[in-house]
C-alpha cells in the first residue's frame, strides 16, 4: 500500500490526486474522519469535503 496524499481538507475544498499509471477509482482506498465526495476526472481524482461545518482528515493510497 503506497501513501498517494494525506491532507486537511477545509469546508467547500476539494482535494487532487492526479492519475498516474493507469490508476483507477477502485485501487484508491480512502480513510477520512468525515463525509468526502470523490469524482473521477479524465486526468485526477478530485476529492471534496461534503461535511457541512467542519475540516476532515483524508490519507488517499492505493490498494495491494
Amino acid at each position: 500500500m503506497a501513501l498517494l496524499k494525506e491532507s486537511s481538507i477545509p469546508i467547500g475544498r476539494t482535494m487532487f490526486i492526479p492519475k498516474k499509471d493507469g490508476l483507477t477509482k477502485e485501487q484508491l482506498e480512502i480513510e477520512a474522519n468525515g463525509q468526502y465526495q470523490i469524482i473521477e476526472r479524465p486526468d485526477r481524482f478530485e476529492i471534496k469535503n461534503a461535511e457541512c461545518c467542519r475540516s476532515i482528515l483524508v490519507k488517499v493510497s492505493t490498494k495491494e
